[in-house]
């Protein structure tokens, strides 16, 4: 179906942004965002969980949406120092060309 519509600046850069992720047009982007949106109804991502699989609004990756804190870097940081103490100390590295 042929239709005229008004985008705000910012929703046209997403169904852009969308479009040339998925190598398509700004039409057929824009038709799978409205599906994909009201498609609402999908089962949680964690069965008996609270999260959800959305689409970043500009760059189309899956973000999952839930009622839990955040992971930030100080977290990932401090579980790789976990790892790195249970693990132990990193060999020292060869600092020759070649093998001797």
């Amino acid at each position: 179906m042929r239709l005229t519509i008004n985008l705000d600046e910012d929703l046209y850069a997403m169904a852009r942004a969308h479009a040339i992720a998925s190598k398509t047009s700004i039409s057929k982007a824009i038709s799978d965002l409205l599906r994909r949106r009201t498609a609402s109804n999908r089962p949680p991502l964690i069965p008996g969980g609270n999260d959800f699989v959305s689409l970043h609004p500009l760059s189309g990756f899956p973000v999952i949406v839930g009622d839990r804190a955040p992971v930030t870097d100080r977290d990932i940081r401090q579980a790789e120092e976990e790892d790195d103490l249970r693990i132990g100390p990193a060999a020292p590295e060869s600092k020759g060309t070649g093998p001797t």
